[in-house]
């Protein structure tokens, strides 16, 4: 069995998250990981069977010459690290968020166009297993009429454990992931409408937005950030209601009555999502072709990402 060779950037709660993934892939091999400064590289190394440990992420390439690199450094990163990885031409999965300006997005998607590499933005919850049964259970019955998502934050928590920065553009930063479930259930939007506080603080931490989308239907995004709750979907379709709350389960509301949607084994194995999302974007690496619906590529990252500074009012 040829293995696909790849060198993970990043030693983070997340870059273990991903670890715990692919190391049960039969069909890739663990070449280099990097963390610079980060204390958990030799006990993850380890953990994984990782043999090349480096301190410079541009070494470990260098080095291992691997088929792909998975960027999993902190948000404030991702931009600096994947725009050098994609103009290596590495296949390049970056995690969220695609950079903290919509301009930086745009930046590496003409980086990867220029260099005709391969890329994936893991938006993970689009691989959530009751997302995509939730989406094919609405499509069956007819065509989507409504979303509501809702995502509340904990601004407050978040202040003292992340760089001004961070939580500045909180809400490219993370709120990305729930604005993006509404494009992967509603499309592309036409119409937008939106409204945004202050709350006693120096930045808006309240927001609703009101959309319609090319098919026709309407979505509702809202978020406040003062107040308790989990993100949460709801969604309407011809005769049934799909609610997913928590966004890792679900639950069907139809003339039949009630019935419950279970995620699959594996999302309740790893963090869900990210076994299907990995698995596809090695499958894409190993036979030569682009990421496609639902996984998310740079191209559509810059959708998400407008659709992000349309509803914060961001300037930039």
């Amino acid at each position: 069995m040829v293995k696909t060779r790849v060198a993970v950037i990043g030693a983070g709660f997340f870059a273990e998250k991903h670890l715990e993934v692919v190391s049960t892939f039969d069909d890739v091999e663990l070449v280099g990981i990097s963390g610079r400064g980060n204390a958990r590289i030799h006990p993850l190394a380890d953990r994984f069977e990782i043999k090349d440990r480096f301190c410079n992420y541009e070494q470990m390439i260098d080095s291992t010459k691997p088929d792909a690199v998975l960027v999993l450094v902190n948000a404030g990163n991702i931009f600096e690290v994947a725009a050098n990885c994609l103009e290596r031409g590495v296949p390049t999965l970056l995690e969220k968020p695609p950079g903290l300006r919509v301009a930086e997005t745009k930046r590496l998607r003409d980086i990867a166009k220029a260099s005709d590499c391969l890329n994936m933005v893991g938006l993970n919850r689009r691989f959530y297993s009751v997302a995509q049964k939730a989406r094919e259970m609405i499509t069956a019955a007819g065509p989507l009429i409504s979303i509501v998502v809702e995502a509340p934050e904990r601004l407050a928590e978040i202040k003292g454990v992340h760089p001004a920065e961070i939580v500045e553009r909180l809400i490219f930063a993370n709120g990305i992931h729930s604005i993006d479930l509404l494009r992967f259930f509603g499309g592309d939007v036409s119409q937008m409408h939106s409204m945004k506080s202050k709350w006693n603080e120096e930045q808006n931490n309240s927001f609703a937005a009101l959309m319609r989308f090319e098919n026709g239907a309407i979505g509702q995004y809202i978020a406040h950030w003062m107040a308790p709750g989990t993100w949460n979907v709801t969604l309407y379709g011809m005769a049934l209601r799909i609610e997913l709350n928590p966004l890792e389960r679900g639950m069907k509301v139809d003339a039949s009555g009630t019935t419950a949607i279970e995620p699959d084994e594996i999302d309740k194995q790893f963090k869900p999502g990210l076994y299907a999302q990995d698995r596809y974007f090695i499958d894409c690496v190993r036979d030569g072709r682009k990421p496609a619906f639902p996984a998310a590529n740079l191209d559509d990252a810059v959708k998400t990402m407008e659709l992000v500074k349309s509803i914060s009012g961001a300037s930039e």
